[in-house]
């Protein structure tokens, strides 16, 4: 029976360290909102309804309130979230941010430095998305 309790422990110490649904959403919004600013002044003017034959164009709208920019904007936006790093020396949903954490940049400046360090995983995944920022994209799929 220890060994379910173990089990339990560990599956909750893992779930733990999982991004919840809500910070998946907080990332999320985080991105679209970041991606749609920076179309936010684009003066295109998109034309829609244009006739082989005349040419004529019945409709015109402004990109920055179009559907268009929305679907532009969310194209990618699973994909950024690969950018995001775990920090584990930060507390909630602030653990996750992009760029390299504290941890690793010791590290490497370790490992730079001659000292050998062993994070039980090739130096070739070290800059690999973390387990916990893959499940957060697939969750965000």
């Amino acid at each position: 029976r220890s060994s379910d309790l173990l089990g339990t422990k560990e599956a909750e110490e893992d779930e733990e360290r999982l991004p919840s649904k809500c910070e998946v959403c907080k990332f999320l919004t985080l991105e679209l909102q970041s991606v749609l600013d920076k179309s936010a002044r684009s003066k295109e003017v998109l034309e829609l309804g244009q006739v082989l034959d005349s040419g004529a164009r019945n409709k015109r709208i402004k990109y920055n309130t179009s559907e268009t920019r929305l679907a532009d904007a969310l194209d990618n936006i699973c994909e950024r979230i690969l950018e995001y790093s775990v920090h584990a020396e930060r507390q909630g949903s602030l653990r996750y941010a992009k760029g390299q954490s504290e941890t690793m940049t010791t590290l490497k400046n370790l490992r730079n430095k001659g000292v050998k360090v062993d994070l039980g995983i090739p130096e070739e995944l070290w800059d690999e998305p973390s387990v916990e920022v893959t499940v957060m994209k697939k969750q965000s799929v």
